[in-house]
């Protein structure tokens, strides 16, 4: 099975959030499984400096948006694992310091036509390798517009003939929504901007396009693609997801077992695993050292987090006056929106025994706070996925989470069963429950025994990416099998 990632980042290359981790790391299992999976993404600046290094002349495509006529490259490499890595050079769009817009003007002026050119080189990179993929998996509405490319234009190809695509929502909250004056941009067919199209409230919608045109949908957690279909976490498209509901999944992302490992994890002063925690124990005693905690001994919270609105500050904010009066410590490490850093920072003024605010984001420290923690605190309003929690529970870190999309999917509330329970879980959305949650934590901390039993049973959870690749082929497979029932013949996949 033959399959092409289209993303807008791929971790290591370019990175803002789970994406990329997801763009980085599913290719590798299903590479495992068999299949023969690449990645197509942007060549950003940040991909030169990874690399450190001048790509050969590439394959020089022209794409056309609006009136002009661009021309590109296509560059090829290997990532680390093996797997095979195409960019579409084009500096004018993508040689910037951020991937979508800086922090202080927003989103870029020209995102729309950035990604109308990303969209529309992909078959052109398929044509110049002579690979025609089985599947082109599609993610967010960065590649949105490919699945309307596609079901309107390529499949006309033979060679696409029975091709599908599968699009995979990361956060419906981003939707790629603009003017309806850019449509022509697009070259897209005028029936296409429609209610029935990517017309969305007067305006373009690159996410509809990916909603509406692909052959399959899928999004990170099971209870995400649920809470799509509703009002509250839909933005507008649960109707229409709602009536895809028979071509939606949700499917728990992964994480790096590898990269976050406690036994090997080459970032900790001491590794540990389920059978000896001894080293658990000293990366609690170096993390509270260097931060400077006053009472080291006190149960330690930690919190990894973008700061931003739905990460659940709200909920800390209004409960943190309680919070400082148990006997706990609470360190956050992150960065993001400026209001909610002025706040944090005024609480860690009023706290500083007990408040540890690190504005920064520190792979090494993150992977010290997620084995030097007794427990992770994960309030967001909604979370599709969510990652710390799976690096936590793996590092025995207990996670006490609101019960939304992929945490309520990952964590087991010990609360409704003590047997199976490998964190604790609050299901209102306010401060007062968000407490109680992490007081019950606190209290199942006290008693030792029964501590170290929800430890190892978090230890011992499989959020492996092979596990999740299974599921992908599944999808894969469905969408393929369809494809065979098409009339006339054209080519099968096998064949080309």
């Amino acid at each position: 099975m033959k399959i092409l990632f289209c993303a807008s980042e791929a971790s290591p290359y370019a990175k803002t959030g789970g994406l990329a981790d997801v763009v980085g790391s599913l290719p590798v299992s299903l590479a495992r499984l068999g299949c023969d999976v690449r990645i197509f993404m942007p060549l950003y600046r940040s991909v030169r400096e990874r690399t450190g290094t001048t790509e050969p002349p590439g394959r020089v495509i022209s794409i056309p948006v609006g009136l002009h006529e661009y021309r590109a490259a296509l560059l090829e490499d290997l990532t680390a694992e093996g797997i095979p890595i195409y960019f579409l050079e084009k500096d004018e769009f993508f040689d910037r310091s951020y991937l979508y817009g800086t922090p202080t003007h927003g989103d870029y002026e020209d995102n729309a036509e950035r990604f109308i050119a990303f969209s529309r080189s992909a078959q052109q990179l398929c044509s110049s390798l002579g690979w025609y993929p089985s599947i082109f998996h599609l993610h967010d509405w960065q590649t949105g517009l490919m699945a309307a490319y596609f079901q309107l234009n390529w499949r006309y190809d033979p060679k696409f003939y029975r091709s599908g695509t599968v699009f995979t929502i990361h956060n419906i909250a981003y939707q790629g929504v603009f003017p309806a004056a850019l449509f022509r941009l697009t070259h897209l067919p005028p029936a296409a901007f429609s209610m029935q199209g990517i017309e969305y409230w007067g305006q373009c919608s690159f996410l509809k396009s990916g909603l509406v045109y692909s052959d399959y949908l899928t999004t990170v957690s099971p209870r995400y693609a649920m809470e799509i279909q509703t009002a509250d976490f839909g933005y507008g498209l649960e109707g229409l997801l709602a009536e895809h509901r028979d071509n939606l999944s949700g499917i728990l992302n992964g994480i790096d077992t590898e990269e976050w490992d406690p036994a090997t994890d080459k970032a900790l002063p001491a590794t540990y695993s389920a059978d000896d925690l001894d080293g658990k124990r000293k990366c609690k005693q170096t993390l509270c050292s260097g931060l400077g905690f006053s009472k080291p001994d006190y149960p330690l919270l930690g919190m990894i987090s973008r700061l931003a609105a739905q990460k659940g500050f709200d909920l800390l904010e209004k409960m943190l006056p309680d919070l400082m009066k148990l006997p706990i410590n609470l360190v956050i490490l992150g960065t993001g929106e400026a209001a909610i850093q002025e706040n944090l920072e005024q609480m860690q003024s009023l706290y500083p025994d007990q408040l540890k605010l690190l504005l920064k984001f520190d792979e090494a420290v993150a992977h010290l706070i997620e084995a030097g923690s007794d427990i992770f605190l994960m309030p967001s309003r909604y979370e599709p996925c969510g990652l710390n929690q799976m690096y936590s529970l793996r590092y025995g870190t207990i996670p006490v989470v609101h019960a939304t999309g992929g945490l309520d999917d990952s964590v087991v509330d010990f609360l409704d069963d003590a047997q199976r329970g490998t964190g604790f879980k609050f299901y209102r959305y306010e401060p007062k429950a968000f407490l109680a949650s992490i007081r019950a934590a606190l209290e199942a901390y006290e008693a030792k025994e029964h501590w170290t039993a929800i430890q190892r049973r978090a230890m011992s959870q499989d959020f492996s990416w092979d596990r999740s690749a299974r599921e992908y082929i599944r999808v894969y497979e469905k969408v393929l099998e369809r494809k065979k029932k098409l009339p006339g013949r054209g080519p099968d996949i096998a064949d080309v």
